[in-house]
């Protein structure tokens, strides 16, 4: 099959490309408001006041009723803020077998420092299972619970109402990681979910790389990462990466404006995908429950061929997709997430990610899916 005429880009859980208005908001900051927005001469005010205004956007779009938004370098760096905070308050860090990496390393990390965790397991269709939550709840009083609330890999949503509802019977403190669920749900954090803590980050939802976000309910919860400094209030020290901030406040204005018709339009694309594929391809199959994915994310077990040859044979095309999760790509293993759904080791090599974004245009994913299936039905009968 000849290669697209355009690359055709269907990654946008790893990361999405920046907006050019996002873009250009960027590059004035990093000519305008230069200045430290700890110094106190003119030339901080302007960074002083963009951190208010982002602050004030993020409360807006999130729903939150206060501004106790903690600027982080990453999604990463603020999930391991959020847990290092959370095994510091409770007794426990209940989470699940399907989180990010950057939850269940963190964890690693805190049990290995005398923290004891809590794995619970999650349904083949790849629900946390309430009723393992509701035992390790009541065996771990005044525990702490970590969960993500879309799957990145799967597009999954938890029950995310019943889970903070559940943690409150029991006393315990809520941190929800939503950097796939910003931009891709119309559901407000407060009065609905009121966690302790929450994290985002902007380069989900055509935002600037780099820049991560740490709702806290309760600031005094913190336990701060990173010191030296009296940044943000003491929470986290070091220089705020203005122009990176200004990015995010851009995509989340952008996003927000236009969120029910941004949501519609990927999934749309992602079901017509979807579609196609299975129509060429009625021997693949979609991972997770169907009825409770975030609009822009198809995971396709494509069993009885190898999913890395497949995403190689793509990306020789210019159709650009993946296996996992960005941050896990560099090992060999199983996704940990399909495996932990129950599917074979073989299943989950077989299985890959597609995920859109609202700069994908129809005729992509028409286009993409025709070239996935060619070159799936091509691998299926080289490997059978």
């Amino acid at each position: 099959m000849k290669m697209p005429i355009q690359p055709i880009y269907l990654d946008h859980n790893a990361t999405t490309p920046p907006l050019p208005g996002v873009v250009d908001v960027v590059c004035e900051t990093l000519r305008t408001a230069y200045g430290n927005p700890s110094s106190g001469h003119r030339q901080g005010e302007p960074a002083r006041r963009l951190l208010q205004s982002a602050r004030e956007t993020l409360q807006s779009c999130l729903g939150t009723s206060d501004e106790q938004f903690i600027f982080t370098g990453s999604g990463t760096e603020a999930n391991n803020l959020a847990l290092r905070s959370l095994a510091r308050h409770g007794s426990c860090v209940i989470t699940s077998a399907i989180e990010h990496s950057s939850i269940l390393s963190s964890a690693t990390r805190l049990q290995d420092e005398g923290t004891p965790i809590e794995i619970i397991a999650v349904t083949k269709e790849g629900e946390v299972d309430l009723r393992a939550l509701r035992q390790q709840l009541s065996a771990h009083r005044h525990a702490t619970v970590s969960i993500q609330w879309i799957n990145n890999e799967t597009g999954v949503f938890q029950p995310i109402q019943e889970i903070t509802a559940l943690a409150r019977e029991y006393d315990a403190l809520v941190h929800i990681d939503a950097a796939q669920a910003i931009g891709k749900l119309d559901t407000a954090v407060e009065p609905v979910l009121a966690p302790d803590f929450l994290s985002l980050t902007a380069h989900k939802f055509n935002g600037p790389a780099g820049v991560g976000v740490l709702y806290a309910r309760q600031s005094e919860l913190i336990d701060p990462l990173c010191v030296g400094g009296g940044q943000q209030s003491g929470w986290h020290a070091g220089t705020e990466n203005t122009a990176g901030i200004a990015g995010l406040q851009r995509a989340l204005e952008l996003r927000y404006s236009e969120l029910h018709e941004a949501i519609a339009h990927m999934a749309k694309l992602r079901d017509s995908f979807e579609r196609t594929v299975l129509e060429l391809c009625p021997w693949a199959r979609i991972n997770g429950r169907t009825d409770r994915r975030v609009c822009n994310t198809s995971n396709i077990c494509f069993e009885g061929i190898e999913g890395q040859a497949l995403v190689g044979r793509l990306d020789a095309l210019g159709v650009y997709c993946s296996q996992s999760s960005a941050c896990t790509t560099g090992h060999p293993e199983p996704s940990h997430v399909l495996r932990a759904m129950g599917l074979s080791e073989a299943q989950a090599y077989a299985s890959v990610r597609f995920s859109f974004g609202v700069t994908n245009t129809h005729q992509e994913a028409e286009l993409a899916a025709t070239v996935v299936a060619t070159e799936a039905e091509y691998l299926k009968r080289i490997f059978t």
